[in-house]
């Protein structure tokens, strides 16, 4: 993909992040569409729940650690890999709302989007695609197979 395809999608992550009212919900809506395809291991169930309860918000960073102590080693598993970051990017999304400090990145929202393209270019799958789209409320006019 051409870097002006890259900063595209990356624009569009942003502008579909920012434009919602309820990220953190909205992103476990999204991570729910991709575990219909891919399943729900226990972080993955964890992280639905969570994002689910806006009281639990807080444990945000103990499931993003959670979560990232499960994927390490996942390189060889592209998609799984792009499954438990779009978990991290819940918990991330959820400490952030909840206010402890210190925060995560307050781009991390931005990347729901593009992660949830890349993963349905790595799946392969039109149910899922359709889900994942959905869920975000848009997709971009770039080509699946084509993410950055």
């Amino acid at each position: 993909m051409s870097s002006d395809g890259a900063n595209d999608i990356r624009q569009w992550g942003r502008s579909l992040f920012e434009r919602q009212q309820r990220p953190v919900t909205w992103a476990g809506h999204v991570l729910e569409a991709a575990s219909m395809s891919l399943g729900r291991a226990p972080e993955i169930e964890a992280a639905l729940e969570m994002a689910a309860d806006q009281t639990q918000w807080g444990r945000g960073r103990e499931l993003f650690d959670l979560v990232r102590r499960s994927s390490l080693g996942m390189e060889d598993r592209p998609a799984e890999q792009l499954f438990f970051r779009l978990a991290e990017l819940v918990g991330k999304l959820a400490h952030n709302a909840a206010g402890p400090f210190p925060h995560f990145d307050h781009h991390a929202g931005w990347q729901i989007g593009p992660i949830a393209y890349r993963l349905a270019a790595e799946v392969q799958d039109p149910a899922l695609q359709d889900r994942l789209a959905s869920a975000l409320g848009s997709w971009p006019t770039i080509e699946p197979g084509t993410a950055p």
